[in-house]
Formats: structure tokens, sequence, C-alpha cells
């Protein structure tokens, strides 16, 4: 872990900057109180926002969005919006899952769905955030300069970027976006409307991927404390108390139904699932790990008719999720892995490829369920034909 460091007031071109508009200065704005794990990083990122300044920016979250890289593509987005860049924020798979969506309703966070019609390359940089790879789900005549990179799980290839802040030491990319705002004398105001949204966004998001604080390192606890004088605490309990839908508890009905457990290792396919109901698998497997002995649950099924989509949950200290799952799936050719994840939890998303075709589902599933459990069973080295 980095060495700790008190931070003080921004000095120089950043204190022009922070203190030039009366909105900004020190009397709206409180003045940071904690630790800055990284002052170099934030030296470095906010003298690339300053070379910026003026520009058209593409904040791009990877994946399904989630409670974590939804809160830190709204933060880089106000971090930018200090330095006069013009951002747009830009997802490319649904936002499935309940909470997701009454999140991004509640902070009217202006995301946008990508299009066909839409030309990224009309923008000067791109952000990248909460992810472990810069590569985009589509083909750009001319893709942008990658201005930023921030992300708090391994670094999956090489990349080039202006700024890049991987820390593996925090539970969650929000907790290091709090503490750039903290400590850049950009950070919150009290009372403002888009602040408090901003600082509830990012406390939901350290909560989700922490579980609740219990994976927590430091610099979530720091974080935490300092997003908690802004917090919306009636938006925040109604964003984490979302009901569960009909379709995802059929989902966790069919993973107890299908679920083999071989000695700490609990699996369950749960069949062909629709894409705005894949969330559920997660939550499936969220729910399997609950079972008594169980130290690792998979879930795993059909989405969309054309990819296996799956999560795992592990409370096993011999199981790293990324690498396991890495390991067990492999990668494209073009070298994107199929799976990977965080210390205690993971997923995999395998296209079906030709095999989509087959109109016969019964067959389908049989032969994607056979070929997951083999490789599941032969990676945890026991015979799957062993009895419960």
């Amino acid at each position: 872990m980095a060495t700790l460091h008190r931070r003080s007031a921004p000095t120089g071109e950043h204190a022009a900057l922070v203190t030039g508009n009366g909105e900004m200065g020190p009397q709206a704005r409180p003045m940071p109180t904690g630790y800055c794990e990284a002052p170099e990083k934030l030296d470095q990122l906010l003298s690339t926002l300053e070379e910026a300044r003026g520009s058209r920016l593409l904040i791009v979250i990877k994946g399904h969005p989630d409670p974590d890289s939804i809160a830190s593509a709204i933060a880089q987005r106000a971090l930018a919006r200090a330095f006069d860049i013009s951002s747009t924020i830009i997802y490319f798979d649904e936002i499935s899952h309940p909470e997701n969506r009454a999140l991004v309703k509640s902070l009217d966070a202006d995301l946008r769905q990508f299009r066909e019609d839409m030309n990224l390359s009309d923008f000067d940089w791109m952000s990248f955030v909460d992810t472990q790879t810069p590569h985009l789900n589509v083909r750009i005549a001319k893709p942008p300069p990658i201005l930023t990179f921030v992300d708090h799980h391994a670094v999956v290839g090489g990349f080039e970027a202006r700024f890049v802040d991987i820390r593996e030491d925090a539970g969650a990319t929000s907790s290091i976006y709090a503490e750039y705002l903290e400590h850049s004398g950009i950070g919150l105001r009290p009372g403002n409307v888009e602040d408090v949204r901003l600082a509830t966004a990012l406390m939901h998001g350290i909560r989700t991927d922490t579980d609740q604080m219990l994976l927590a390192w430091p610099i979530d606890f720091r974080a935490a404390a300092y997003l908690r004088q802004f917090l919306d605490v009636d938006l925040l309990r109604m964003v984490s108390r979302q009901s569960i839908g009909a379709r995802t508890m059929e989902v966790i009905q069919r993973a107890l139904n299908n679920k083999v457990i071989r000695g700490t290792f609990l699996m369950a396919g749960v069949g062909f699932v629709r894409e705005e109901d894949r969330d559920g698998i997660g939550q499936a497997a969220d729910f399997l790990l609950r079972h008594e002995g169980v130290e690792t649950a998979l879930a795993f099924g059909i989405v969309n008719g054309d990819v296996v989509d799956g999560s795992l949950r592990t409370n096993s200290h011999t199981i790293d999720p990324d690498a396991w799952l890495k390991a067990l799936f492999g990668a494209d050719a073009a070298g994107r892995h199929y799976g990977g994840g965080r210390r205690n939890k993971g997923g995999f998303r395998i296209p079906l490829g030709l095999f989509a075709r087959c109109r016969d589902r019964d067959v389908l599933w049989t032969i994607t369920k056979k070929t997951i459990e083999d490789l599941v069973f032969d990676k945890i080295g026991v015979d799957s034909q062993d009895e419960d």
C-alpha cells in the first residue's frame, strides 16, 4: 500500500482553478481533513485534465453498468467539468439490475446507451472507469486517445493512456474518485443537489463493491467518512432496497432446483434467461453462497440465446476469482478474456457463435451445461459423476 500523506489545499494553477470562481471557492467547499493515499496520482490527474481543458471527452462504461462504474463515470464527468471539458457518458450493455435502474433514474445521471448512428470519433479523448481493459465493444474508424484510466482490478494487457491509476488495494473505483474529489479542492458542496447525488452514488458504489464494507480497505473507509457528510440518506436507502422481481425469483428458484454440490463448491445452471433478467444470475450466485457448507458458488445460463453468462461468488481464501476464471475459460483470438473478477466475485460471458443457431433449445442447453460443468469439475479436481 502507498505511504499515506496529508494533502494541503491546492496551490499554483489548480488553486486558481478552484478559487477563481465564487461557486467553487474555499467557502463553498470543505477543505480536506483526511489523508490522501496517492498525492502524486492526484497531481498527475489534475495536470492531465488541465492539458485537456476545453476538449470533448467520452467516458466509457464497459459491461453492464453497476453502481461502482456508474458513480465513477459521474465523478469523472464532475472532475472534467471543472476544467471546462465537455463529457458524455456512454454504455453498451443494458442496465438490467433493478437497483441500478433506480440509481440512474434517481440521479438523473444522463447516461447514454450506444447506438449505431453515434460517431464516437467526434470526441477528443476517452476515459475508462472500473474496467480491466480499454477495449471497446464496437469498431471506431478513428478511436480517440485515452485521457484517463482508473480502476481497482488487476489490469489486463498493455495500453497507452495519459493518466493511469490502478489500485488493487481499493475495494471500489468509487473510493479512488472520492479521494480525488476530497483532496483536489474541486470537492463536494453541502446542500448542492448535484454534489449530494454524486456523493450518494459514490457511497452506493463503495458499499456494493465491498459487500457493505465487509471487504473494505482503508481507502474505502476514508472515502465513506468523507462522503457521509454530503449524503442523501433517504435516496441511498431507496436505491439499496429495490424489491426482487418475479423473473429474478424464478432464476433463483431454478438455481436452487438445479444445484450440484461437490465438497464446498456449488454450481447451478439456470437455463435460458432474457437479457433484461441476466442480473438474476448474479443474484442467484449471491443467494447460493449462503448455503450451509458452501465456500464457492457459480451460477450460469444462456442469455438472449447467444451467450453463456455466469457469476461466481466465493468466501474461499484459495480462489482468486479473476485468475481462476481466466485460467478456466481462456481468451478469444484478440486476447480478450472471457472471464475475470476481483477478490470475492467474478463473472464470465462466452459467445455461443455458430451454436446459437441451434433450434433445439434442449440440446443446446444440455451441451452447454455439460461443457461448463466438465470444465469446472476438472478445474476443482472432482468427478462430475460423483453423488452430492
